[in-house]
């Protein structure tokens, strides 16, 4: 009697699903639509081969599942599913096939070439889509894991001048301190939340802030729009705007909110070349409500950019409410703090088309965090201040 045919191309530490009642599946299933189930796991699922290569090259993602598309009635598995087979099947021959001989060590000593995970399991392609949740049926030969989320709250931490994510110790004085903050107001929709995170990486800007109201940034939307960026990507998960304001205030750092060119500077003349107010440099960010206290030749270099939703827009927190109770009396305070924050950021904006009402708040994002590096990085290169507000489009609604 022959063997069954996943059992010949399969190693033999995958598990072979078919049923979609399997508890592997339902939990995978769990994570992909509920937040509460990510938060009480810890985990999220990511998809692709680059995806799992790029995880696995880092050394310092924990896998707790490995899945690949399988169906035995079609045959061989292809790539990209067979290229993780094929990785795995030389460790299970010199290790004798033993799950316990699998070290952290071998990971280190073979990044990219192997992947080590707690479980492996084989589904078919109908089950594949239904733990991806893909709009689309998956490929017949996708790949995919279980990863654990980090925790990178000990980083945004008040009191703490040396945090500690893992095994390593971050200490301001090695330069690890958060100098660029990009901080998500309302951003609800996880497409724009993941190409945000993915911009803010490419950038290099060091963490992130996720603030009531936005979008869970380990949404499997937003972890495919990020290309699971959001897993190495420094996020203080859920954090208060009383929270924020203490964070900024102890890291010395300075607000700036993404916003629309005010009425007051559109109104002071019109361009008929550029169609763009002829006060406006069209290829210069404009700043106002400077304060007094800040040379007006510098960005300052430590710096939290608040990047609202096109849809909610700049909002001050909305009024106080009245009554009783502790979460009442917390979201007051949130509101008041929100406000106080908004109040003494900078402004900022990108000149625009006055045919154009906004910018979607990804790309407006993107934009303002590269120029923003390109600003800063002049001024580290010229280290002799210019001359009052020279390379800086200030303005003053006074004058």
């Amino acid at each position: 009697m022959s063997k069954p045919l996943s059992r010949i191309l399969l190693p033999s530490r995958f598990q072979v699903i078919t049923s979609p009642q399997n508890q592997v599946v339902q939990r995978l299933e769990r994570l992909r639509r509920s937040k509460a189930a990510r938060e009480e796991e810890r985990h999220v699922v990511v998809q692709g081969m680059k995806t799992l290569q790029e995880l696995g090259s880092k050394g310092h993602h924990r896998i707790r599942t490995i899945g690949v598309t399988f169906d035995k009635e079609k045959g061989p598995v292809r790539s990209p599913a067979s290229d993780v087979i094929a990785a795995i099947q030389p460790q299970e021959d010199r290790d004798g096939g033993s799950m316990d001989r699998l070290s952290r060590g071998s990971v280190d000593s073979d990044k990219g070439q192997m992947f080590i995970a707690e479980q492996y399991v084989a589904v078919s392609r109908k089950l594949t889509t239904r733990i991806l949740g893909t709009d689309s049926p998956t490929a017949e030969h996708e790949v995919w894991a279980e990863v654990a989320i980090p925790d990178h709250n000990a980083l945004f931490s008040v009191s703490s001048s040396c945090a500690s994510i893992g095994n390593s110790a971050i200490h301001s004085s090695q330069g690890s301190a958060i100098e660029k903050l990009l901080v998500f107001d309302q951003v609800s929709d996880p497409g724009n939340m993941g190409l945000m995170i993915r911009s803010a990486k490419a950038f290099s800007w060091g963490a992130g802030w996720q603030t009531p109201g936005t979008v869970d940034p380990f949404n499997d939307k937003v972890v495919r729009a990020s290309r699971a960026l959001c897993l190495d990507f420094p996020m203080r998960i859920g954090g208060r705007w009383t929270e924020l304001d203490r964070f900024l205030k102890s890291r010395e750092m300075v607000p700036l909110i993404a916003d629309m060119v005010p009425n007051w500077i559109l109104q002071q003349g019109v361009s008929p070349s550029t169609s763009t107010p002829a006060a406006v440099d069209p290829y210069k960010l404009v700043w106002w409500n400077w304060p007094s206290a800040l040379p007006r030749s510098r960005v300052p270099e430590r710096i939290a950019l608040i990047m609202s939703s096109e849809h909610h827009g700049v909002n001050g927190g909305g009024s106080i409410e009245q009554g009783d109770g502790k979460k009442r009396k917390e979201e007051n305070e949130d509101r008041a703090a929100k406000k106080r924050l908004l109040g003494r950021a900078i402004r900022v904006s990108i000149p625009m088309n006055p045919a154009v009402e906004s910018m979607n708040v990804a790309a407006a994002a993107t934009a303002m965090m590269w120029e923003l590096n390109r600003v800063l990085d002049s001024q580290v290169q010229n280290k002799v201040p210019t001359r009052d507000g020279a390379e800086l489009q200030i303005f003053d609604e006074d004058t």
